[in-house]
């Protein structure tokens, strides 16, 4: 007996693809900082431990990966869901301690990602039923 899909299953599809674009997006604002630094804007109350080329190539990174990672999740298959919860946490992560950079963005990167790991979690399954 097959088991009925639920409008989570286009939140799954929407997910590979958001991780796919998104991965696109992060490996710019990588290139970005790695290639040209002036537009970053710092203010004079932030700490950094790491310089601004440096993020710019974990930024670059994960972006590659999450595309990746997005592509695998169009499969369905578990070691895809697994890769694309593992990427769009640390991609959360990295996104929270960039704040002091770009608030605006990191926010919204934030909150897609956090969506990308419930749909993901909750209801990846159902892709690799259909």
């Amino acid at each position: 007996m097959a088991k009925e899909k639920t409008g989570w299953l286009a939140w799954g599809y929407l997910a590979a693809i958001l991780m796919v674009l998104g991965g696109v997006f992060q490996s710019m604002f990588g290139l970005i900082a790695i290639f040209n630094h002036d537009f970053l804007v710092f203010t004079s109350g932030n700490i950094w431990v790491l310089d601004v080329a440096t993020w710019g190539w974990i930024h670059l990174g994960i972006g590659v990966v999450l595309a990746l990672a997005g592509l695998a999740l169009f499969t369905g298959s578990m070691w895809g869901r697994a890769l694309a919860i593992i990427v769009a946490s640390l991609s959360a992560i990295a996104n929270f301690l960039f704040i002091p950079v770009y608030p605006i963005w990191s926010l919204v990167v934030m909150v897609i990602d956090i969506l990308i790991i419930y749909a993901v979690a909750a209801h990846g399954g159902e892709a690799m039923e259909e």
